[in-house]
């Protein structure tokens, strides 16, 4: 009985430890970018956005303490993720012709998620390219709150991918070089 009853507080506790699966929200635009894309717009013209790729191909989750993943919508892959999140807030901005002869692609080389108590974070290392030859690189790093229990930690790492990636194509919108990708 006491095997029983120990094997039980075991079990309840691994199961509060360590949460669920936790799927990141979908992409929304952000008015920091609107507000960037539609400056760029007024001396740029429309371009394509071309298919965004990853070093580590077919990446679409990572493990959070050990205990639970945080993954996409529907299973994308990060890089289709910030593939999407460009291309949203391009649209928004009317910068969209996927008939251009110009066409922006990256190639997203490594995504890190952290939960350290004290020091949360994702961080992005981007490399970012035009068909007309020109690329610039971006690494993005986006510090948020985090807990010492696993649920709270891994939840707040999946609430924060979000605004992660949208910080991430800020930097990437608002980079001194982008203009001449679009060229």
């Amino acid at each position: 009985m006491k095997k029983a009853m120990t094997l039980s507080v075991v079990v309840a506790a691994a199961i509060l430890i360590s949460g669920c699966a936790n799927k990141v929200p979908t992409y929304s635009n952000a008015p920091q970018n609107m507000r960037a894309v539609k400056t760029i717009a007024a001396s740029a013209s429309p371009v394509n956005i071309g298919k965004f790729t990853s070093t580590n191909e077919g990446e679409s989750k990572v493990m959070c303490r050990l205990a639970t993943p945080v993954g996409t919508p529907d299973g994308m892959t990060f890089a289709k993720y910030i593939e999407d999140a460009l291309s949203t807030e391009m649209e928004m901005g009317n910068m969209i012709d996927p008939k251009s002869k110009i066409t922006v692609t990256g190639n997203l080389d490594s995504i890190y998620g952290s939960t350290t108590l004290g020091n949360a974070y994702w961080e992005f290392k981007l490399k970012v390219s035009s068909s007309n030859g020109k690329s610039f690189d971006v690494v993005s790093r986006y510090d948020y709150e985090s807990s010492f229990s696993a649920y709270s930690a891994c939840s707040e790492m999946q609430r924060s991918y979000l605004p992660a990636v949208q910080e991430l194509v800020n930097k990437i919108v608002v980079h001194p070089q982008f203009k001449e990708l679009l060229q």
